[in-house]
């Protein structure tokens, strides 16, 4: 535990220190070498730490030549993906070489984003890192979202070209990345009533059995790959359901929040022009939990995951209404008591795989049997 602690509390230092100080941009640059340096360490020195370990492991050692490659990709991992581990397998035959690779484009990749669309970078990281831990080893998705949320400066500068590119690229590393795309159409303002309306029907709509039907019906439609992998959502959704059943506290977080960030949306909206995008995208990953998580929870784990994160923006952009220094200390504190509850949340399901870290320079003679 001792890794994550020291990471959480760093976190809230500069957290502290960005909310209370202002900061020359030396000391920015320094605070930001420090916590990326600790991240990519901590991701990429790993060992048997995380999901999914051994099938990324597999796919790495079976990378050695591209025919390797197309078997993967048969197998079920993007032609992105498989081509990034390909040629990084040409230059090493160390999965953790390659693990710091991954570690080093994925948060770069993240603090950049934070940079652009958070006023306050580090509460946004802090938010971020205890939102995704639970996510940490699905190599390809966590490419297929850092790149999505860099992209997000695309849509706010109307760049559609782009933009398009970029989830293009994302889309070669995770297929459901092609999702954010609707992005580019939700920079701007929709009144609460509609909000609720679209909410409304999605929660109606997601208890019938409407959303498997059409989710089958692309899925036939896009052919091949895709709709082997649609079959198989579809296929296992009954069994899927009934072993990871969404939590009532996962759903009342999301109404908490829903009730904040609408509540808050019109001051914050006139304070940053990057709000509606952040917003809407975040309702929209609502409505996606309410349309698919009584039917097809692996939709709401995988889909939604690129809208979630939206949380950590949003969760920052409130420090703006605050503007007496102490007061955001205090509800950092607060804020940083719930980090650490969602940290617990988001590891849960596997927390044997997280607890304790292991990683090739620490607790190296921990044996974890991985599943």
């Amino acid at each position: 535990m001792g890794i994550y602690i020291i990471t959480l509390f760093l976190l809230l230092l500069f957290s502290f220190l960005d909310l209370r100080c202002e900061l020359s941009i030396n000391e920015k640059r320094i605070m930001s070498f420090i916590l990326f340096s600790i991240l990519v360490f901590q991701v990429g020195l790993r060992w048997k730490t995380g999901t999914d370990w051994q099938i990324y492991l597999d796919n790495f050692e079976n990378s050695d030549d591209y025919s390797g490659v197309i078997l993967n990709v048969l197998a079920g991992f993007e032609i992105g993906y498989g081509t990034f581990v390909f040629l990084v397998r040409k230059m090493t035959d160390s999965y953790s070489a390659f693990l710091f690779v991954h570690a080093i484009i994925y948060y770069l990749l993240i603090f950049s984003a934070c940079k652009k669309v958070s006023p306050f970078p580090y509460v946004a990281l802090l938010v971020f890192y205890v939102s995704t831990m639970g996510v940490l080893g699905s190599n390809r998705q966590l490419i297929a979202v850092a790149i999505c949320l860099f992209s997000m400066q695309y849509v706010l500068d109307k760049k559609p070209y782009k933009f398009l590119f970029l989830i293009a690229i994302a889309f070669l590393f995770h297929s459901t990345a092609i999702l954010f795309s609707i992005m580019y159409i939700l920079n701007r303002r929709i009144k609460e009533n509609i909000v609720i309306v679209i909410l409304v029907l999605s929660f109606i709509i997601g208890k019938t059995s409407i959303p498997i039907h059409i989710f089958s019906i692309l899925g036939n439609s896009i052919g091949g790959a895709g709709e082997s992998k649609v079959s198989a959502y579809t296929d296992g959704a009954s069994a899927a359901l009934s072993e990871h059943a969404l939590s009532l506290v996962g759903l009342i977080r999301r109404l908490v929040y829903l009730f904040l960030f609408l509540y808050t949306s019109k001051i914050l909206q006139k304070k940053l022009k990057y709000y509606n995008l952040i917003f809407n995208g975040y309702l929209f990953g609502l409505a996606f939990y309410f349309l698919f998580s009584s039917s097809l929870i692996i939709m709401v784990n995988r889909g939604s995951l690129y809208f979630n994160v939206l949380e950590c923006f949003l969760i920052s952009s409130q420090f703006l209404l605050l503007k007496d220094k102490l007061e955001r200390c205090y509800v950092l504190i607060g804020l940083f008591v719930f980090c650490v509850f969602l940290f617990y949340q988001s590891i849960s399901a596997y927390d044997d795989l997280f607890i304790p870290y292991k990683g090739i320079l620490i607790n190296q003679d921990f044996d974890r049997e991985m599943h």
